[in-house]
């Protein structure tokens, strides 16, 4: 669920004249009529990050267009907290307040479908022949995905990545232009095409990737693209010493080390960033960096930049050069129905709005972020691009998802593997260790973290609990 809160405070002043204005034209002619008497508001629980963030992204929304509704936002925040686990926290908050609307989103989503928390929405949808026909096609496939080839929930917007590049730096060191269906080893060669460009003093990379905490949350980054995991499919044997994560870890640490990318500081975990700040600094919004794979949000960071990039997308480069396929399809927000809601068909009105064409019309106008929209039909450009590209990617389920971890893999496993993980790229990177030693000991190393995340929390089948698998 939405863990930042994010405010709308431009969009909710837009939002409220567009909505009161649809309201009184369905109003017009009815002045006349005696005033009837405003009917009685019904109790509504709605399973949301925390008040706060209800009020900022849906307060409007439910003062225009469902007046009849009082709104009790049931706070999730407190299921995330450190030391908590999540999945157990959520299962105990739904049993005991059992709202009847969640607005969740892709991490959760399964984990509630497969826990039996959601309401199936097929008979729903069927019933009012609700039109999904004209809904991205891939976003409804992931959430039946998801949800066991069952609809538990419905989107109204989506994101995925795709590979950014600056065309004005392509043509200026004469580079062939990044193209769809391109595999991430002709990502790593086309970014070796800018070795040792400048901008002044300033180094110009062929690909930047910002805001990544270590070392290995890149390199994490790219195995997961390619569909690697650190642990199997249980979370009980770590998968670091193979040759798949061998040729990841050459492909970056040789990118570090030729300038083609820049290097995040590894001395330490705890935020440690080198001379450039590169772990918040976007490099390509600055015209320092020829290539990013990145969300819409990129966009956005472009319009607000200084520096007037002519920025093109393609799909993002895939392991066989297909681009048909790809892991970071999130979805945010999900509306669903609780299971034990006994006003499912309120709750369903409130699904149904926010999935409406009339819903994605007013985000076109509203939303001061580039938006990609399940319902079709809207945002096909942004400043003249088309944004194709985004709605040709497709998600396959076989990879997870890249900001997806392991369900049953104990969540202090991957803070303390991070570590293990940057310590030996450190090793590799000035020379004392071969990737292959390097991921010899992690593999030992890291096996033992893992082994003592289980002793310190068990798994949730062996305590009685259900796994969301």
């Amino acid at each position: 669920m939405n863990r930042s809160g994010t405010t709308r405070t431009r969009r909710n002043k837009l939002l409220l004249p567009l909505l009161a204005g649809t309201l009184a034209w369905s109003a017009a002619g009815c002045n006349d009529a005696p005033a009837a008497a405003p009917p009685e508001r019904t109790k509504l629980k709605v399973a949301y990050f925390n008040q706060e963030a209800f009020d900022s992204e849906y307060g409007d929304y439910f003062t225009a267009k469902f007046p009849e509704l009082e709104v009790e936002v049931v706070a999730t925040d407190d299921t995330m907290a450190r030391g908590k686990n999540p999945q157990k926290e959520m299962d105990k908050l739904l049993d005991e307040q059992k709202p009847d609307l969640i607005i969740t989103r892709s991490g959760e989503y399964q984990q509630l479908a497969a826990a039996g928390k959601l309401y199936e929405l097929d008979s729903l949808i069927k019933r009012d022949k609700f039109d999904i026909e004209n809904m991205h096609p891939d976003v409804i496939e992931y959430l039946r995905t998801k949800g066991g080839g069952k609809l538990y929930g419905l989107a109204p917007r989506f994101s995925t990545s795709v590979l950014y590049y600056n065309k004005g730096l392509f043509d200026e060191y004469k580079a062939p232009y990044p193209k769809d269906g391109m595999t991430w080893d002709e990502l790593f060669e086309l970014a070796g095409r800018f070795r040792g460009a400048k901008n002044g003093k300033d180094p110009i990379y062929g690909l930047h990737q910002p805001f990544m905490n270590s070392r290995f949350g890149m390199v994490r980054s790219v195995g997961r693209n390619v569909g690697l995991r650190e642990t199997d499919d249980e979370g009980r044997t770590v998968m670091i010493d193979t040759e798949a994560w061998q040729k990841v870890f050459s492909q970056m640490t040789e990118a570090w080390k030729n300038g083609d990318m820049p290097m995040i500081d590894g001395k330490d975990n705890q935020g440690g960033r080198d001379k450039e700040d590169v772990v918040s600094t976007d490099l390509f919004s600055q015209g320092r960096a020829a290539m990013t794979i990145s969300g819409p949000s990129q966009i956005r960071r472009l319009q607000e930049s200084s520096s007037k990039i002519d920025w093109q997308i393609v799909q993002p480069p895939s392991l066989d050069g297909s681009s048909s396929w790809q892991q970071d399809v999130y979805l945010h927000p999900i509306f669903a129905i609780g299971a034990g809601s006994g006003q499912a068909d309120k709750a369903w009105k409130i699904v149904r709005y926010f999935n409406s064409a009339e819903a994605a019309k007013i985000e076109t106008k509203t939303s001061i972020s580039p938006l990609m929209l399940t319902r079709s039909g809207f945002v096909n450009t942004v400043d003249g691009r088309s944004m194709e590209p985004f709605y040709q990617v497709k998600y396959d389920d076989t990879l997870g998802s890249g900001i997806e971890m392991k369900p049953n893999t104990p969540a202090r496993f991957y803070w303390e593997f991070d570590k293990k993980a940057d310590e030996q790229l450190e090793w590799i990177m000035t020379g004392k260790s071969t990737v292959r030693q390097a991921l010899q000991q992690l593999q030992k190393e890291g096996q033992q973290v893992l082994d003592e995340a289980w002793l310190a929390e068990p798994p949730e089948s062996e305590t009685g609990e259900g796994s969301a698998k």
